[in-house]
């Protein structure tokens, strides 16, 4: 009969043991592994970027708009943990407004112009 595998060392967030089975030298599965967390951290960063709600966000997104986005974004979640005061937050969100007033207001006189060229005979 074949022995059970290595079961991982760590302990879930209940506190029980790990019923993963250990797939490192360690004696850790992935997720407890902690020679691993630099590659946990890539694999969540990269999870987030490709998450199908930010692919179609940044689809519909003019380009130029996307690192406004992902500034605004950033300063969300450091309003969230304290590093980043709701003030700072709230004029840059004014800021941001502005920014995609202008280029909206801009992109569509450039739209205009050219059906009014289209149509000059």
């Amino acid at each position: 009969m074949p022995s059970a595998a290595k079961r991982c060392q760590g302990q879930r967030r209940d506190g029980a043991a790990c019923q993963s089975p250990a797939v490192a030298a360690t004696g850790y599965c992935f997720a407890h592994d902690p020679e691993a967390e630099a590659a946990r951290q890539d694999a969540r960063q990269a999870g987030g970027r490709n998450s199908a709600k930010a692919v179609r966000l940044r689809g519909l997104m003019p380009p130029r708009l996307v690192p406004v986005y992902e500034t605004l974004e950033t300063v969300l979640a450091e309003v969230h943990t304290g590093s980043c005061s709701p003030q700072q937050a709230h004029a840059m969100a004014a800021v941001a407004r502005v920014m995609v007033t202008v280029l909206t207001s801009g992109e569509l006189e450039e739209r205009l112009r050219h059906l009014e060229t289209k149509a000059d005979p």
